[in-house]
């Protein structure tokens, strides 16, 4: 789960609308790349756009499907024609889950930038935007040598006491 607030609001907002009568279409439309167009959407949301849902407006999702989505697509995705539908779709349950009278704003923004949208899937120079970086696997503590004091304290160096056993 993510640290960040904001993005953890769309997860939640998000996992409602997979189990939705929406999401039951969407799955059936799209199947397994379902779970990647909703988090590309979510990281799309809470990364770059950082917004809460009341402080969505009409520019910020020009933004979105205009500079944004393209950017964080490869191009070569099945679904990508889909998105400004699934994008429609999301923004409605969002609004209505958050009690907000923003539907039709969100919904006609996305309809105005869907030529736009593909104008900027076909342009192989537009921005790309990196997904979240992974952390390293990192050892918990520290590695302990063959020398060391056993952890077991018998005071014996590791190597002449526990390590013998493994």
């Amino acid at each position: 789960m993510s640290k960040d607030p904001i993005e953890n609001r769309y997860r939640l907002v998000a996992a409602s609308f997979l189990d939705s009568e929406r999401g039951a279409v969407w799955a059936d439309r799209l199947g397994a790349d379902l779970r990647s167009a909703i988090g590309l959407l979510v990281g799309a949301f809470g990364g770059q756009l950082a917004l809460l849902p009341r402080d969505l407006d009409r520019e910020q999702v020009r933004t979105l499907v205009v500079e944004i989505l393209p950017g964080r697509l490869g191009g070569r995705e099945s679904w990508a024609a889909d998105l400004p539908d699934l994008l429609e779709d999301f923004l409605v349950f969002l609004a209505r889950e958050e009690g907000l009278p923003r539907e039709w704003e969100w919904t006609s923004a996305v309809a105005d930038n869907r030529e736009a949208y593909d104008r900027a899937l076909r342009d192989e120079g537009r921005p790309r935007y990196a997904g979240p970086r992974e952390e390293p696997h990192r050892r918990p503590g520290a590695k302990l040598g063959r020398n060391d004091p056993c952890p077991c304290g018998s005071g014996k160096k590791y190597k002449n006491c526990c390590q013998r056993l493994t």
